[in-house]
């Protein structure tokens, strides 16, 4: 009994299970096999620069201050009692030259004027009166010689007749004693007309003493009164009317606002990049004189431009290079050059072009002559010294390159690529050397052309 239920459950469940089971293999065996199609290799889409020789025009930036080019400071020269003080004269006011900004009180140095000339006048006074005395004293002393002619006439006479004895002794001796007295008289006279030259001059240069006590004293009268010397802007007033001065005290500080003059601070490096692209092998600096620095960067073809920087426009100045440093900064490892600019003020608009005022922090762009003949590429194409490119099978060739010099995102290739090789300008990643690239050149329109078929192929991959 046992048995025989089993077996019918046997046959209840498991008849079904194999028919079942026999359908499916026999569905299975009439189904058609899926196609199996080759992998095939993606080629990546890259925008692709061919290389041609460019025109470059190096240039070196740097920053610094706007200084005046010269600064004048008003010190005393003379002491005494502040008398005029011009009303404009206050820090930040521009002024023109020759404003008389101060006047000490003059009194003191118009007296000493006044006594120097004086003096003065005394003195050539007393010349007139030594050349007249002089002149008397030579017409005195040929008087005086033709009076002692004719007593020695006279003297030689009596001799003659005193010896045949017609003249006494006494005669020809109050005759030789006279001879005598005129002689003293000539001599005194000699001798007085020998002093006179020395005289004369110890009088001439006394009115020389006196010529300079004069010009110092009209010096001081004129020092009495401060005015500027060149068209400035006041930087800084320390004097106030009726206040007392003395000799070096500083009363004012102006600015000339003539020319202005930058020291902009660039990178040693760079400096010395620039040079590298700018100077030809053959440029041979002669001994630099006086002032001639500026001379030789105008044979090197260097320019220079200020700029001011800001969030509305950049306002430009053209500058004149002027020298450089006389030392690299230690700390910022920078060489500073010099340049100026000339009527700051001129060309003022409210809000659109201010004024080049001390202490605006501006930037200096120096620039060369252009240069043909280079390699240049974008800055983002170089990837720690390599250069992706495409060879002629469209493969992907990764590149070792020199550069020369980096400047508004552009890199200057020193060595490592020739003309007529494509550059990738794309951003590969990964990046395989000898992977399949599909190029197209470097335009907006090949550009959506080339991502438009790659997506192409993309879904096709995907379907």
């Amino acid at each position: 009994m046992n048995t025989r239920m089993a077996i019918t459950r046997l046959l209840a469940f498991g008849l079904p299970v194999a028919a079942a089971a026999a359908v499916l293999v026999f569905g299975l065996n009439l189904r058609e096999l899926p196609k199996q199609t080759p992998p095939t290799e993606r080629s990546t889409a890259v925008r692709v620069l061919t290389l041609e020789p460019t025109e470059f025009r190096p240039r070196a930036v740097g920053y610094g201050a706007v200084q005046p080019a010269r600064t004048w400071n008003a010190v005393a020269q003379v002491a005494g009692r502040v008398e005029f003080v011009d009303p404009r004269l206050r820090s930040g006011a521009i002024m023109d030259a020759g404003t008389e900004i101060i006047r000490i009180s003059p009194q003191d140095y118009t007296l000493a004027s006044q006594e120097a000339e004086a003096n003065l006048r005394s003195a050539e006074s007393k010349l007139v009166e030594l050349k007249a005395q002089e002149e008397n004293a030579n017409r005195a002393l040929k008087i005086e010689q033709r009076s002692l002619g004719i007593k020695q006439r006279d003297l030689a006479r009596k001799k003659e007749l005193a010896q045949r004895g017609t003249v006494s002794s006494l005669s020809v001796d109050d005759t030789e004693r006279a001879v005598l007295q005129q002689q003293a008289v000539v001599l005194n006279l000699e001798n007085s007309i020998r002093l006179f030259p020395t005289q004369i001059d110890a009088q001439r240069r006394q009115i020389d003493v006196n010529k300079t006590k004069l010009e110092t004293a009209r010096l001081n009268l004129a020092r009495t009164h401060i005015s500027l010397p060149f068209d400035a802007r006041i930087s800084t007033v320390n004097i106030e009317r009726t206040q007392f001065v003395g000799i070096g005290t500083e009363l004012a500080k102006a600015d000339d606002i003539d020319t202005a003059e930058v020291e902009a601070e660039i990178p040693q490096d760079r400096f010395h990049t620039f040079m590298k692209l700018t100077l030809p092998k053959d440029f041979v600096i002669e001994k630099i004189r006086s002032g001639g620095i500026s001379e030789v960067f105008k044979r090197m073809g260097w320019s220079a431009t200020v700029r001011l920087r800001s969030n509305s426009r950049d306002v430009t100045w053209p500058a004149q290079l002027l020298r450089t440093s006389e030392t690299v900064d230690p700390k910022t490892r920078t060489v500073g050059v010099i340049v100026s600019v000339d009527k700051p003020y001129e060309g003022i608009k409210p809000i659109v072009r201010p004024p080049l005022v001390k202490g605006m922090f501006v930037e200096v762009e120096i620039t060369g002559q252009p240069t043909t003949g280079r390699i240049i590429i974008p800055r983002s194409a170089v990837h720690e010294g390599r250069v992706y490119t495409v060879d002629e099978r469209n493969r992907l060739r990764i590149r070792k390159v020199k550069v020369l010099a980096e400047q508004a995102g552009k890199a200057v290739i020193e060595s490592g690529l020739e003309e007529g090789e494509r550059i990738v300008l794309s951003d590969l990643s990964p990046a395989i050397d000898g992977m399949l690239l599909k190029p197209f050149d470097a335009s907006p329109e090949n550009a959506e052309t080339a991502l438009t078929d790659e997506r192409k192929e993309t879904d096709e991959v995907q379907r």
